[in-house]
């Protein structure tokens, strides 16, 4: 008898019944796509042998043209479906070029015990239709009946019903929670990360969808107590396909990862989640949703719930309720709002526009949305601390903004930080700006933005120790992020610790080699450390990354100035004379040239000018090393008064 005679096949753990086309992990029922059960098949067949690629193509999908792409995309969910760990193939080989091997030994169940193996492991499958092409696709029509389909055969259609009976829900094709193992459930789920979601079909993505999909639940499952949800920052940079859970569970160091795909096809949507285990790779939930895009809100708040139930079954009200809200009135201004986070988050002045012109959109089409608000008061508060519009017309905008957001949420950590950000780069009310920062970490301590921006305030204020801390304290709630390590690196410039922030910049430059900002720390450090040649070779590669901004072009000018470089020092000046007449320049951007330049009189009023019109910052006044020769300056004196400092 042929290989491909057998209906079972066990391995490990794992027993495969060909005929029903499912796969089981002891008595759990492991979801699989056709198409990943096809190629599993195919490789189990194949046991200890090679396959090819382009053996595998054209047996998983014949008759079709697909993309290699979609080999990949099966393996990756194949791969996770196995619990197949990212620091070993432990059950299907990558042969680079060639194709892939499956390793374990299959066992060819004979044909006598069949029969009490169907009695055993009889269930109902979850059918995904496919386009004409055979790749999987979400289908807006319902499913067929014919048969042709893989629906049950009649043997089984009793115990079929009874479990379709018993597993449905109104307006969802599909649910199924496989029970936890013992193990599972005797340890407890303290942290947690919700990875970007994936698109069902390679080449087809919707990447504010997938973002802010996460970006929601990660909003919603940070109101449980006792539970770390690592930030968005940390995890929007597993985007690719390949990207493996237990991998990105490892590197964030969190006991689960909720991972997921999203597909939309004309007013549906198909979501796919499920939550793993990181050490062991055990699926603690799983199920599928098949919807109206109109009803996203209720899938995500199915999602939440579910989650939640599973981490903390004794939920109290408040966070039952917590889970559920913040939902807009329509789906269109939460699309709108997802794609103005999605450009915000690209951090370039271009990009923020359009940002700005999504978050309009969502709070026209739902003017009580907090969150679009809360978009919207980023949107400004952004801009006007980055130089890319005028402060003194951005950030009356941005305090509106978030005064609408808290009205209707006053729960909303985010717009608290955004508030306490105005307070301090435009009031110059450095209490206010306190006392918001602090409410926002009350509020959700896993929010890196509030220690970022408290941090810049105790070090602009003087308390030098207290804002390292406090920079650090955002980089331990994302270890990865490369912005929240310049954070460190920046207080330990503001507090004169050149060498340090030079080693906490490399250490941004090892996460990020081509990130900007690492290169400007490293250059400030090393030009108040004389090192001239390094600092200018570091601003001039900082703007080689990015642009040619103000800010990188003021420090670059003064390190010019201070190396004997007069006349290049200059031609900054000029440049930046020049961009004011086309778009909004920092003054002072300028006062840091004319500080090298040795022109203390154009630089004070080049400084004076910032604090008028509360430009970007000259809240370091206090505290920046390179305006040092001018403290003893009588009219720095005053300024530095007309500052509020504590």
């Amino acid at each position: 008898m042929s290989s491909n005679s057998y209906r079972f096949y066990e391995f490990g753990p794992f027993r495969i019944d060909a005929s029903e086309r499912v796969l089981f992990r002891g008595n759990d029922l492991v979801p699989l796509t056709p198409k990943a059960f096809d190629l599993l098949l195919v490789l189990v067949r194949s046991e200890g042998h090679v396959v090819t690629k382009d053996d595998l193509m054209k047996s998983v999908w014949p008759d079709s043209f697909v993309e290699e792409a979609n080999l990949s995309h099966n393996v990756y969910k194949l791969r996770e479906a196995l619990g197949e760990s990212g620091n070993g193939e432990k059950f299907i080989q990558t042969l680079p070029r060639r194709g892939y091997r499956f390793i374990p030994k299959v066992v060819q169940v004979p044909s006598d015990t069949e029969t009490l193996i169907v009695q055993e492991h009889s269930r109902a499958h979850i059918v995904i239709e496919e386009d004409d092409d055979g790749v999987e696709k979400l289908s807006t029509a319902a499913p067929a009946t014919d048969s042709g389909s893989r629906f049950l055969k009649p043997a089984v259609i009793a115990l079929v019903l009874v479990a379709l009976i018993g597993a449905a829900v109104a307006a969802i094709y599909y649910r199924r929670t496989p029970a936890s193992s013992p193990a599972v459930a005797a340890a407890p789920v303290r942290s947690i990360a919700v990875l970007p979601f994936k698109p069902l079909v390679a080449g087809e993505r919707d990447e504010s969808l997938e973002l802010g999909m996460a970006d929601t639940l990660i909003s919603r499952l940070s109101a449980i107590s006792g539970l770390k949800v690592s930030p968005f920052s940390a995890v929007r940079r597993y985007t690719k396909l390949e990207d493996e859970v237990s991998v990105a569970g490892s590197e964030l160091n969190v006991d689960a990862v909720l991972d997921g795909s999203i597909q939309k096809a004309g007013d549906r949507v198909r979501v796919s989640v499920r939550l793993v285990r990181v050490n062991g790779g055990q699926v603690i939930w799983a199920e599928q949703f098949d919807e109206r895009l109109t009803d996203i809100f209720s899938v995500e708040d199915s999602i939440a719930r579910r989650v939640g139930n599973q981490i903390a079954p004794r939920l109290n009200g408040e966070e039952q309720a917590k889970l559920t809200k913040s939902r807009p009135a329509n789906t269109d201004a939460y699309l709108a709002y997802l794609k103005g986070r999605y450009f915000f988050r690209r951090f370039n002045p271009a990009d923020n526009l359009k940002a700005g012109q999504f978050f309009n959109e969502a709070v026209a089409k739902d003017p009580n949305y907090a969150v679009a608000y809360s978009g919207l008061c980023d949107y400004y508060a952004v801009a006007a601390i980055n130089n890319w519009q005028p402060a003194l017309e951005a950030f009356p905008k941005a305090r509106a903004a978030a005064q609408k957001a808290l009205s209707l949420d006053d729960s909303l950590a985010e717009v608290h930080t955004t508030m306490g950000a105005i307070s301090m780069f435009y009031d110059l009310d450095w209490s206010a700006a306190e006392r918001e920062f602090k409410r926002a970490i009350e509020l959700n301590p896993n929010y890196p933005e509030s220690y970022e921006v408290y941090s810049y305030l105790l070090s602009c204020t003087g308390r030098l120790d207290e804002g390292i801390e406090m920079a650090k304290r955002g980089l331990e709630v994302d270890p990865l992020s490369v912005a929240l390590s310049d954070d460190v690196a920046g207080a330990y410039y503001w507090a004169h610790r050149f060498d340090e922030a030079i080693a906490q910049s490399k250490k941004s430059i090892d996460l990020d080699s081509n990130h900007a900002a690492a290169y400007l720390f490293i250059g400030e450090s090393y030009e108040l450390k004389g090192n001239y040649s390094e600092a200018i070779a570091a601003y001039q590669k900082s703007i080689s990354l990015s642009e040619r901004t103000t800010n990188l072009l003021g420090f670059l000018g003064h390190a010019y100035a201070l190396s004997g470089r007069r006349n290049d020092a200059l031609k900054i000046v000029a440049e930046l004379t020049n961009m004011s007449h086309r778009t909004f320049v920092s003054p002072y951007d300028l006062a840091l040239v004319y500080t090298g330049l040795g022109d203390n009189e154009k630089a004070i009023e080049q400084l004076n000018r910032a604090y008028t019109e509360r430009a970007g910052w000259i809240v370091s006044l206090k505290i920046e090393p390179i305006f040092d020769p001018l403290r003893s300056d009588p009219r720095f004196i005053d300024l530095e008064k007309r500052m509020n400092f504590p």
